[in-house]
């Protein structure tokens, strides 16, 4: 097994993906809300005796979705 390809053998790079970094930060955002919500409904059905922190981890990352909203601007 070779580790370096030379330049001849290379495939050529894809094609980037069409969208934006808002688009990313969105679906992330949501999918951290929907966590949350699943999270609230069903929080006496979690069986793990740490379960405080889960809600603050979905809390977390709808705030930093809102930072990186702020950060990606258009791009």
């Amino acid at each position: 097994m070779r580790w370096i390809a030379k330049d001849s053998e290379r495939k050529p790079d894809p094609e980037p993906i069409k969208g934006t970094a808002q688009v990313a930060v969105y679906i992330g955002m949501s999918g951290f809300l929907i966590a949350l919500i699943l999270i609230l409904v069903f929080y006496n059905q979690i069986e793990n005796p740490h379960k405080v922190w889960y809600p603050y981890t979905c809390v977390v990352g709808l705030l930093l979705g809102i930072f990186a909203l702020f950060r990606v601007g258009n791009r």
